[in-house]
């Protein structure tokens, strides 16, 4: 029987992929808001936070450019792992600083920062990781369609878990 690790990889590698282009989107379209977010943190001078969104787009993009070529793709791992940890240390950083009534700025419905999107990003951090562990070699055109609808199947769980955590903070003060 062959190994799985190769399906899992292009699985995983896609589903990343989908992730961080909805982030790039989101930052794309919604700019001066995703900047209101990065401001929200109080971490850096309101004045920087317009760069750093555009440094983080550029580096986002570079991730799923690196995650798509078979040969860079355990370098865009380790970048998307380091984006994802960075952004879980960022969403710490504020809540420590009692800022817990900010959105996150993920991109998608409204979340405030949390122990949930700290967790969250945590486990895209270990995706990531093992992206860049797992080997990166070409698959035959069947198992490539299972590996991407694996990916699309992983992109709708996630959405539904997003649409759920949206609702967490109306659900701890009994609004719902």
């Amino acid at each position: 029987m062959a190994s799985l690790a190769p399906l899992l990889s292009v699985t995983i590698t896609s589903f990343l992929v989908i992730v961080l282009a909805r982030a790039v989107w989101h930052k794309v379209d919604r700019f001066l808001e995703t900047v209101g977010f990065a401001q929200g943190y109080g971490l850096v001078p309101d004045a920087w936070a317009a760069l750093i969104v555009r440094a983080l787009t550029v580096a986002e993009t570079a991730a799923i450019v690196a995650l798509m070529v078979p040969s860079w793709r355990g370098a865009g791992g380790l970048l998307a792992a380091g984006l994802f940890a960075g952004y879980g240390a960022i969403m710490a950083a504020a809540l420590a600083r009692g800022r817990d009534r900010i959105d996150c700025g993920c991109g998608g419905l409204p979340q405030i920062v949390s122990a949930f999107t700290l967790g969250r990003n945590a486990v895209l951090t270990g995706m990531a990781l093992s992206v860049a562990i797992l080997p990166a070699v070409a698959l035959p055109r069947p198992e490539v369609a299972v590996a991407i609808a694996g990916a699309l199947v992983l992109a709708a769980i996630y959405a539904i878990i997003e649409r759920l955590a949206s609702h967490l903070p109306y659900i701890r003060q009994g609004d719902i």
